[in-house]
């Protein structure tokens, strides 16, 4: 699997190299600074809210690139397949219809809008997409900068959150990160 970390933000990109581990085991992680809609990629992620709601932030944007079906599609599924509440740290593919992005991927990193206390979100949401996109067999993903929007976590915490959570995913360890090392976040 490819990972593209991609940040519109010089200090969250260079967060997202400096915290770079060297292995991921079979995934190549690369930190694009730009546009996360202008590459060609099986799977975008969207750090959405846990009901579907994608009307602000880079959701909007992906809902201004998509069309509002995608956010209708999202919604249904959430009330079919999470009976009504996407948590933080579940993940769903929805197909987005478009030929070059095919699947956006929503992981919430919180319940409902507002300001993180922690990068813990991050992790649980970062985890989830990853596992999401191994599961449903994407090759390449990009991934935003969870929780770095609306949520107003640092860019260095949002990084080592990230970075932690796509670890666990091919190096799990006996225990979560959420309950072992938060406060490294």
């Amino acid at each position: 699997m490819n990972i593209f970390l991609c940040a519109v933000d010089p200090r969250l990109a260079r967060a997202w190299r400096q915290a770079l581990p060297q292995e991921f085991g079979p995934a190549a992680v690369q930190v694009i600074e730009g546009d996360i809609l202008s590459l060609p990629m099986d799977a975008v992620v969207s750090p959405a809210n846990s009901f579907g709601f994608m009307d602000g932030g880079l959701d909007a944007l992906y809902t201004r690139f998509f069309g509002p079906q995608l956010q209708e599609r999202l919604q249904r599924m959430i009330r079919e397949q999470a009976d009504g509440e996407l948590l933080v740290e579940q993940a769903l593919p929805v197909e987005t219809g478009h030929a070059r992005i095919p699947w956006c991927i929503s992981a919430p990193t919180m319940r409902v809008p507002r300001r993180l206390e922690s990068a813990e979100a991050a992790y649980l949401a970062t985890r989830a997409a990853v596992r999401c996109a191994l599961a449903a067999g994407v090759e390449s993903v990009a991934i935003p900068g969870m929780g770095t929007g609306t949520g107003g976590l640092p860019p260095e915490s949002a990084a080592r959150a990230m970075l932690r959570g796509i670890q666990d995913v091919f190096f799990p360890r006996p225990f979560p990160a959420s309950l072992v090392d938060v406060a490294t976040f």
